[in-house]
């Protein structure tokens, strides 16, 4: 994993400058502020972690796989890969909090949950914190899709 991570640390590096230099250069909105510190502040969370798990790989301490994915890890890994992909295809149709509960109660059920009141409760909770966070409170435009 030391060539993998240093590999990986290689290619972050690049990426994290270029989102900071063009998230420097989005329009500042006299309503709604400066709209580049999110990706700002993202690129600075990445690179913060690019340089730890850099630092790990050079001292020899890169965290290690305890081996292939089998069995129900890998059903596991395959169903939240196809739950994911079908809520990105379904979330401009349908909108976001219509196809984002059914999406974390699909999420927590592949990952074991199987209290589905805790699954409903989590996913519906969820869902309606994120789209008023974002699209009431920072103005962040979510999809509507016909069902809202």
């Amino acid at each position: 994993m030391k060539k993998v991570d240093i590999l990986a640390a290689l290619l972050l590096f690049p990426v994290c400058g270029y989102v900071f230099y063009e998230a420097g250069s989005w329009p500042r909105l006299p309503d709604l502020g400066n709209p580049g510190w999110i990706p700002s502040g993202v690129s600075v969370c990445l690179l913060i972690a690019t340089i730890m798990m850099l630092a790990r790989a050079l001292r020899g301490r890169s965290l290690t796989l305890p081996g292939r994915l089998e069995g129900v890890d890998r059903a596991r890994v395959l169903w939240i890969a196809a739950i994911t992909v079908g809520y990105v295809v379904v979330m401009n149709y349908l909108g976001f909090i219509a196809s984002t509960i059914p999406y974390l109660a699909g999420f927590g059920a592949v990952l074991g949950e199987r209290r589905w009141a805790r699954l409903a409760f989590f996913s519906l909770v969820v869902s309606v914190a994120i789209y008023l966070i974002f699209d009431t409170t920072l103005n962040v435009p979510l999809p509507r899709g016909w069902l809202r």
